[in-house]
């Protein structure tokens, strides 16, 4: 194997060169710009993954274990050709079959996760990288005479700069184009932030995609951090709750769901305390703030270039490992090197769903927002100790008075404006005024997970479409898919609607909104299969079968969309009179005193937009 196929390299941005190692981790030699010559290597499918094939000697005596494809009448070996090099200092991969024509249709396939640190990445066909979903998917393309592109610079966790990662696709596509000829056109297919890369290619550089296939996608991941910056603030409220009086209502784990809006369980394990009772926040998002906000929190894979590649410690220390900072050259910096954070809770009333609903009552609302408190500014950040302070309690604004309606409230935390424009200038925020390209919006249902991948995001990038520009609305559809559905099936279900719609130049039939069962049958399709959700209207059948939650945005009044920072404020004079807390609740003088310690800069109106 090519040395620096299989190991990362990590980019010290210093321009003295990168340690290439061979399989056997001896030093090969050193590239400055992490580049590798191109090379060829041949894969067989056995039917369960593809092993390494010998190409001089593998069609003479062909391995026991090989599995064969009929193509226009013929038998042929199942073996794919592999080209492995660097493009933009990443490393691409381009895999087809050897002995069979192609089709001349590419499919761009991208990876997810959410990186933070300057690195290489690996390699999509080394090292065992497929993954159980994609070791099902691979094959079909490949055996439909798809050619399979990738790059490990479209992997969002080796980086989330979609600049980056757009220049990247660019690149790759076009070295593409160049070798091997134009394809007829492009299709995305990728999970997660490989989905999320999508939407932001659509909006950010129509033609690169010709239609999309984002699987569990999210609009984009920078406007996921609002709601999750609320999960460990609002977790860690309920925690000091339960440590005063164990007999709490907050005690019962599906009740935090009332604040946090999103799913809550009292019978799944907890991965912090190994019993039974969680929360979405918890389950699915317990490592999303920490990596992203604390500056020095460092993934295990830094500690691994520090022993492998050889780099002192001293090297990492003085790197803020956040998102914010890993984009200076967009969010910019100020005098002591920290990048400014677009996170904002003021006037956010945490709750206010629930409140109005009569669920919950106003002296726990109150105290509720007292002391959630927010996040510190980043020179005040200390480590995050997972075991002792599961929810980096230690890195909020807290106060020990909150609890009491003459005490003082823990202090909310203003975002930074020019952080927030320059996230929607940069391409980082999806919103909705640009698809262009057709998209099957493809989600495995995982609700009773706590999945991080939950279902509202779908109808979140079309709320956002649908403010923006209704009209491209019609260019996403939304299926759904039990979780124990076979995803591959699903996938190529969706590739062959839209090789039929980029074939005829108009949307066929199948490209509707639909849900499946665990059999892959069609439950329901059409454009009233998901009513209820975005029109309040009668829920339709997809929306019965496949319930979605919310967000602690959401319950504090915000729209599906999720795509505000910060809201604007009213005076709570306004919100005892419009209706803010719903026709059953008013505040008695000695509660209105307290929630103008709470707010004193007033509420916030999520109906005025940002």
């Amino acid at each position: 194997m090519e040395s620096g196929l299989g190991q990362p390299l990590v980019d010290n941005h210093q321009g003295i060169g990168h340690p290439v190692r061979d399989d056997n981790g001896k030093v090969v030699g050193y590239s400055s710009q992490c580049a590798i010559k191109a090379r060829i290597q041949h894969f067989y499918f056995t039917g369960a993954g593809f092993k390494q094939f010998d190409i001089e000697h593998g069609y003479k005596t062909p391995p026991a274990d090989m599995k064969t494809l009929v193509v226009n009448g013929a038998t042929i070996p199942f073996v794919v050709r592999v080209e492995a090099g660097t493009i933009n200092r990443f490393i691409y991969t381009i895999a087809m079959l050897e002995r069979a024509p192609w089709n001349r249709k590419l499919v761009y396939w991208m990876r997810g996760g959410v990186g933070i640190g300057h690195q290489q990445g690996t390699a999509l066909w080394f090292n065992d990288k497929l993954n159980s979903s994609e070791k099902q998917l691979m094959p079909k393309l490949l055996a439909e005479g798809y050619a399979v592109a990738s790059s490990s610079g479209n992997e969002s966790g080796v980086h989330y700069n979609m600049r980056l990662a757009e220049e990247t696709a660019e690149q790759t596509k076009a070295y593409f184009t160049g070798k091997y000829g134009k394809p007829l056109y492009t299709i995305g297919i990728g999970g997660s932030g490989g989905a999320v890369q999508q939407y932001m290619f659509a909006q950010n550089h129509p033609g690169l995609l010709d239609a999309g296939i984002p699987v569990q996608s999210f609009p984009d991941m920078v406007t996921q951090s609002i709601p999750i910056s609320d999960c460990p603030l609002l977790g860690q409220y309920f925690r000091d709750e339960v440590a005063r009086d164990p007999k709490s209502p907050w005690a019962t784990w599906s009740r935090q769901s009332l604040v946090q809006g999103m799913n809550a369980s009292d019978t799944a394990k907890n991965p912090f305390t190994g019993r039974a009772g969680t929360t979405e926040c918890i389950n699915g998002w317990r490592f999303a703030m920490p990596s992203v906000l604390n500056p020095l929190f460092r993934d295990s894979k830094f500690d691994k270039a520090i022993t492998y590649y050889g780099y002192a410690p001293a090297a990492f220390t003085k790197v803020k490992w956040t998102h914010w900072n890993d984009l200076e050259e967009i969010y910019g910096t100020d005098a002591e090197g920290f990048a400014p954070i677009p996170l904002d809770n003021v006037g956010v009333q945490y709750g206010l769903a629930a409140l109005a609903s009569g669920k919950l009552d106003a002296n726990e609302f109150l105290r509720l927002n007292a002391c959630v408190g927010s996040w510190k500014e980043q020179r005040d950040f200390v480590q995050y100790k997972l075991d002792s302070d599961p929810f980096d309690s230690v890195n909020m604004h807290r106060s020990a008075t909150c609890r009491e309606p003459a005490g003082t409230p823990a202090p909310r935390r203003e975002g930074d404006q020019k952080a927030i424009r320059a996230a929607f200038d940069s391409g980082h925020v999806f919103t909705g005024k640009q698809l262009g390209i057709p998209m099957i919006d493809l989600r495995p249902y995982r609700e009773a997970e706590l999945d991080m991948h939950n279902a509202r995001q779908a109808f979140s990038v079309r709320a956002r479409l649908l403010q923006a520009n209704p009209g491209e609305a019609k260019r996403q559809v939304v299926w759904f898919a039990k979780a124990d559905a076979d995803l591959s099936v699903q996938v190529m279900k969706a590739l062959s609607v839209l090789d039929e719609y980029l074939a005829t130049g108009s949307a066929p039939t199948d490209f509707s909104d639909r849900c499946v069962d665990s059999a892959g049958n069609v439950l329901a399709s059409g454009s009233d299969a998901w009513a209820g959700i975005l029109d309040g209207g009668k829920p339709g059948a997809c929306t019965r079968a496949f319930p979605i939650h919310s967000s602690p945005r959401m319950v504090a009044g915000e729209s599906i969309r999720g795509d505000t920072f910060k809201c604007k404020l009213k005076p709570l004079e306004k919100a005892y009179t419009d209706g803010t807390y719903g026709p059953a609740v008013s505040f008695n003088d000695a509660q209105k005193a307290w929630l103008s310690r709470i707010f004193p800069q007033g509420v916030c109106d999520y109906n005025s937009g940002l």
